[in-house]
């Protein structure tokens, strides 16, 4: 406490060295603060007993008063409040300092007590026991860890078009003839989109391999984008949408 503490009011009594207040908070104080009495004299806190009651040396030496001000002064100061936060500190984390164990006083800390063992970002991934994998991140650029979409899961329907979806890899969805002019038409009117692109330019084959179904394997179409723009769409030609004729010529089905 580093200012003068006179909240409530106190009542003292002649020769009698015990203060009684009201609305105090005597226990703000210690043993050696001074008490300024009623009497404007001046006395040494002995025992700040509760919020309510003090002793005082000497006995206090004035008229008998009640309902009076009064003050006390905090003779140490501010060491005392730095010794009240001290000891806030430790009452409160305490037994929490005192768990951290060696942790607290290491530089690094070993994967063994939950460090990485490293001061670098490298270093670390290798103390984990990482591969090189670790730092890189999922897409369809180059040097990109592809997600399972991308390598051939197929979940849904495609909500876009077959010439608006142009990404390289496999599309983790399904297009339908039937939703967007552009999406391949014929088969079983259901493909799976592959794009192959040329390094970091735009240009790619776009494949539409068939969603086949029972009794109908479905047709391959082909069609490429060169410099923004696409080529004709070409479909290849088997056994399944094909016949040979005795003469050996084949004939679309």
């Amino acid at each position: 406490m580093a200012s003068w503490f006179s909240e409530g009011t106190v009542t003292v009594t002649n020769g009698n060295a015990v203060v009684t207040g009201v609305g105090t908070k005597f226990s703000n104080c210690r043993s050696g603060d001074m008490f300024v009495g009623p009497d404007n004299g001046i006395y040494q806190v002995i025992n700040p007993s509760s919020d309510t009651s003090i002793s005082i040396s000497p006995a206090y030496r004035g008229a008998t008063s009640a309902g009076a001000a009064y003050g006390i002064v905090p003779v140490n100061g501010y060491p005392k409040a730095l010794a009240d936060a001290v000891n806030l500190m430790v009452q409160q984390w305490g037994s929490t300092l005192a768990g951290l164990g060696t942790v607290s006083t290491e530089n690094v800390v070993p994967v063994a007590k939950g460090g990485t063992g490293a001061t670098t970002q490298a270093a670390a991934r290798t103390g984990l026991g990482l591969g090189t994998v670790a730092p890189l991140n999922t897409g369809r650029a180059p040097g990109n860890v592809p997600t399972t979409e991308m390598i051939g899961f197929v979940g849904s329907q495609s909500t876009v078009s077959w010439t608006a979806e142009v990404n390289p890899g496999i599309d983790n969805k399904v297009f339908a003839s039937a939703d967007f002019a552009g999406n391949p038409q014929g088969g079983t009117g259901l493909y799976y989109r592959q794009t192959i692109q040329f390094g970091i330019t735009g240009n790619r084959l776009m494949i539409a391999w068939p969603y086949g179904v029972a009794g109908n394997t479905g047709t391959i179409k082909l069609r490429s984008i060169y410099n923004g723009g696409f080529t004709p769409e070409i479909e290849l030609y088997h056994t399944g949408n094909t016949t040979r004729a005795q003469d050996g010529t084949l004939k679309a089905i």
